[in-house]
């Protein structure tokens, strides 16, 4: 029998252990694209790619059929075989080397399928296409590797070190690898050895992906840092835990004992992180289904759902990522809210909470979001976005290893190999769960329908409607006022009348949209007027919203939305404000093709504009006042409608109105980072500029001159939280700058020049209230008290903000009696009122603000706590803060917050990372004024004091970071520390747990 090798080089032998030519490098390339699926068909497309890789030359399936003839006659008559269009190595699996080593690692047999690898697979043939299946079985080699080599630390440390530094050196960005290392050099009786070993993980991690350590390095530091008796033999297994969760021994990858883990509870499928349904209701005739999505999850990065428009392939992706084992956080977008595919990355950083960065595209950021995480991302409906779609699933599935991607989509996404693997969702069975989910739906409506004694109708409505569950609900739902057999007879005239549409159409989606159109034509003229008006709706509505849109009788719009509910043609939900309606996308498209051709288009989205302004109105009065939080809940839930409404607006070039829809929450770009009203703001400077007169002579005309001081005035507010000048810069270039003292302010608020704050601030507030924008003013005379702060007026600041919180406390928003509360009590800890500090503090944190706010609530509740002698929790609480101003893009409050950092960590002896960041702080300008730099005299003399520090090393690094890699510095080091068990790093003089700089 041939032996195919294909580890250490590719090759074959005879029984008697002859080696046989098999050609060239690519003749090698094609037998290693047949051996690694032996006995199994490989398309000829698929060779030429895996040969050639994404570029072939156009002889490319000519030339391969040469060498699967060289290898013919190489290997013998019936090796290689043709099947149609593709080709089949006819070999016995276990012939090729490297099918034993995987069976030998699926068996858990490690030391064996170790003994197999004879080297890196296909070495010195490149093959780029084969790239992928090099790197997934060097991944699961490696896995292996560290399986043993946890074995070997295990029971003797010391040998097993040569052979772990000689793998971190080739492989320095496996964190695993260096957790073993660390853990034996400890057992070896070498700790500072070991914490050399972290900084050099460190070094790598940062210096190549811009990364710290995760949490199990870190945490491994600190108890070598500890000697914690854990890291002894048969103390807890730490080393196995970060090198990748591998278990006792005799386990293999994946099936591991947690180790020093047990105390990190991992969630399961009903508590575990994200924004599943909770309550999915049965799935029915899909076991099969969910077992294949199941299997590919285990295997590729990106699973794609596939099939036709109402087949179910939703609701099998929710079931089938509610009970996906390796998932951490799930999180379910849904794309139907939007329309075009550069909003993809948006709808997905909207749905997992990321921001957009300063310099860096959308996608980019929710890729190095994502990265350190552990997610499953469910992608519902892409195939109109498909291209943003593909793009976004392609950069996580490279830059993301723990996070797997479900998308749901009536086409692939068409990604590269390796990256996409496609379950393609048939049918239900007619006389099995199509049947079943008829008699469930009948019943739901007509509660006493005998299914039994109308098996054999249904089974024949059920095969009729192709197996599709929409088009079998939506069948199901006549039966409360058809019987099963003037339901057949309708039904196949229905049939007969819709299903010869477009040839090229896909037959199933001719299906469907039959149905669709038979239970339209079977509502009353109301009804089908209402649910053709309500396609204008993007996101879900009530009664109030549906009456708006109705073009008919108000008073009747109850009685049908009830009907059309009750007909499937409509989804009824519980929402936070009372029962909302919904359609389902392909209801909304068929119903919006309906209200174009009764030609009711224009008026019904007008009808929609007019509403959802005077929505928007109601929630800008909501956001000003006491209700803000309620306000907030409520802008979340029309945000849909209102991003429909501000584009509508645009593409009819209607101004007015898409000005009037920013204007109602503009205050949202500061308070809670809403970029996207940013990028409204610039689309409608764009939008306002008047076209160019091409008439000789004829100057240019000018753009709007009150357009302009408006966008100005709020993009500045969305590049101060972002600290980006470059950017502002680039708008009033492009837009002109007014001589205007809106717009001189906003340069202000840009570059934080508070003297200027102090000129502009005030008329910028009385302009605002002469408008009649009380609502915009108040935002601005914030402003006015951060300039007295930051200028050292503290007499002036006080009478002025203290006027402010008494304002707020009568009438809100509690984000600014949040964040005046906090102004005071920064004014009195600058002039060493401690007690009154703490009391307004304690005051800031009580306010309840909305979700998202921008405070700095954790920052001062962080200080408070750690004063209490409550390190760790203190640690946690201000490494969630940092963590937010990441997210959010809040690079504003980077300072306040080193401020709070530093003091911390000189506080308990982590004396170099509080010399770096007094070193980025030294670049902000903030220790120019001498009350601020008072907060951080007692960090500074600490580490002055210390021999083993060198202080202005560490400074000259802290100066080299910007606002953003500073808190990502901040993160990494406050990460560790929040899971100390106590004081972490060499001790401080503090017994108390406080810092000696004056904070306290």
């Amino acid at each position: 029998m041939l032996r195919i090798r294909l580890l250490g080089g590719v090759g074959v032998v005879t029984s008697g252990g002859e080696p046989v030519d098999v050609g060239p490098a690519k003749c090698q390339a094609l037998l290693a694209a047949l051996a690694l699926a032996p006995g199994r068909v490989v398309p000829v497309g698929r060779l030429v790619e895996l040969v050639w890789g994404p570029h072939p030359p156009r002889t490319a399936e000519r030339t391969l059929q040469s060498y699967a003839t060289r290898l013919r006659r190489a290997l013998g008559p019936g090796s290689i075989r043709r099947v149609g269009a593709a080709y089949l190595l006819d070999v016995a699996p276990e012939a090729v080397d490297v099918v034993r080593f995987q069976r030998l690692l699926d068996e858990r047999d490690v030391a064996a399928a170790l003994a197999e690898w004879a080297g890196p697979p296909l070495a010195g043939l490149a093959a780029p296409g084969l790239a992928g299946a090099v790197d997934g079985l060097v991944e699961r080699w490696l896995a292996a590797v560290e399986v043993d080599l946890a074995h070997r630390v295990e029971s003797d440390a010391r040998s097993a070190l040569g052979r772990l530094t000689e793998l971190t050196a080739a492989h320095p960005l496996r964190e695993g690898l260096w957790a073993l290392l660390m853990t034996a050099l400890y057992r070896a009786g070498r700790p500072s050895e070991a914490l050399a070993a972290f900084r050099a993980a460190r070094t790598h991690l940062v210096e190549t992906l811009g990364v710290e350590p995760g949490p199990a390095l870190r945490e491994l530091e600190a108890l070598v840092l500890a000697h914690d008796e854990r890291l002894l033999p048969h103390g807890g297994g730490i080393g196995r835990r970060a090198g990748g969760g591998f278990g006792q021994a005799g386990k293999g990858p994946g099936e591991a004992g947690e180790g020093l883990g047990e105390a990190v509870v991992r969630p399961g499928p009903d508590d575990r992180p994200g924004n599943l349904p909770r309550r999915l209701g049965r799935l029915l005739g899909r076991e099969h289904d969910l077992e294949a999505v199941g299997g590919a999850l285990a295997v590729a990065p990106v699973v794609t759902l596939v099939g036709p428009g109402g087949i179910g392939k939703t609701r099998l992706a929710l079931a089938a990522a509610a009970r996906h084992p390796d998932a951490g956080a799930v999180w379910l977008v849904k794309l139907t809210e939007i329309a075009a595919s550069s909003d993809v990355a948006r709808a997905v950083a909207g749905v997992v909470g990321v921001t957009e960065s300063s310099g860096r595209p959308l996608g980019e950021s929710v890729v190095a979001a994502l990265r350190q995480r552990r997610v499953l991302l469910v992608l519902d409906n892409c195939e109109h976005v498909v291209d943003g779609a593909a793009v976004l699933a392609q950069a996580i599935a490279e830059g993301c290893p723990e996070v797997r991607i479900m998308a749901t989509s009536r086409e692939p996404l068409g990604l590269g190999h390796g990256f996409e693997r496609l379950v393609a969702v048939g049918p239900l069975e007619p006389a099995g769960a199509g049947a079943e989910l008829f008699a469930e739906r009948a019943r739901a409506v007509f509660p006493a329908f005998d299914a039994r004694a109308g098996r054999a109708e249904i089974t024949e409505i059920c095969r009729r409607l192709d197996g599709l569950p929409l088009a079998i609900e939506l069948a199901a739902a006549r039966t409360a006022a058809l019987g099963l057999t003037d339901l057949l007879e309708r039904l196949d005239d229905q049939l007969r009348l819709l299903v010869g549409g477009a040839r090229t159409a896909d037959e199933r989606h001719r299906t469907l949209r039959a149905t669709v159109r038979w239970s339209y034509d079977l509502l009353v003229p109301g009804a089908r007027r209402l649910f053709r008006q309500l396609s204008v709706f993007a996101g879900p509505f009530d009664l109030g919203a549906a009456t708006a849109v109705a073009a008919g009788e108000a008073g009747e719009a109850e009685y049908l939305l009830g009907d059309l509910v009750a007909r499937s043609m409509l989804v009824a939900e519980a929402g936070p404000f009372g029962r909302r309606f919904r359609l389902l996308e392909t209801m909304r498209q068929f119903a919006a093709e309906r209200l174009a051709e009764a030609g009711e288009t224009r008026q019904a989205t007008e009808r929609h504009a007019r509403w959802c302004l005077a929505a928007a109105t109601r929630i800008q009065v909501l956001l000003a006042g006491p209700a803000e939080v309620e306000g907030v809940a409520r802008l979340d839930e029309l945000w849909p409608d209102l991003r429909a409404a501000f584009d509508r607006a645009c593409a009819a070039g209607d101004v007015a109105l898409a000005r009037a829809l920013v204007r109602r929450v503009v205050v949202e770009v500061v308070r809670r980072s809403r970029h996207e009203i940013g990028d409204w703001i610039e689309r409608l400077l764009t939008l306002g500029r008047p076209e160019p007169d091409l008439t000789p002579g004829r100057p240019e005309p000018e753009p709007d001159p009150d357009l302009v001081v408006f966008a100005l005035t709020w993009a500045a507010q969305r590049y101060k939280m972002s600290q980006d000048s470059a950017a502002y810069e680039r708008l009033v270039a492009r837009h002109g700058e007014p001589d205007h003292p809106l717009v001189h302010h906003a340069r202000a608020s840009v570059y934080e020049d508070y003297p200027a704050h102090l000129t502009w601030a005030a008329p910028a507030v009385a302009e605002l209230r002469r408008r009649g924008e009380g609502d915009l003013a108040e935002q601005f005379e914030l402003d006015v008290g951060a300039a007295l702060l930051f200028t050292g007026r503290f007499a002036e600041h006080d009478a002025v903000v203290g006027t402010l919180v008494e304002r707020y406390r009568r009438q809100g928003p509690p984000t600014l009696l949040n964040l005046t509360l906090v102004l005071l009590g920064y004014s009195a800890l600058l002039r060493g009122r401690h007690d009154r500090a703490d009391r307004l503090f304690d005051e800031a944190v009580g306010v309840e603000v909305p979700a998202r706010t921008h405070s700095p609530n954790r920052a001062v509740q962080a200080r408070a706590v750690f004063r209490r002698g409550e390190r760790a929790r203190a640690f946690a609480i201000l490494h969630a803060h940092v963590e937010q101003l990441l997210d959010d893009g809040n690079m504003q409050a980077a300072c306040v917050t080193t401020v709070e950092f530093v003091n911390m960590a000189a506080a308990v002896g982590r004396l170099e990372d509080a010399a770096r960041m007094l070193g980025f702080l030294e670049t902000t300008g903030l220790l120019e004024h001498p009350a601020w730099r008072t907060l951080v005299e007692g960090a500074a003399a600490r580490v002055a004091a210390d021999p083993r520090v060198d202080p202005e090393r560490e400074r000259a690094g802290g100066r080299r970071l910007d606002d953003r890699r500073a808190l990502e510095y901040m993160r990494g080091v406050l990460g560790l520390l929040s899971q100390a068990p106590g004081p972490t790093g060499r001790p401080s003089d503090d017994k108390q747990g406080r810092c000696s700089t004056g904070i306290a």
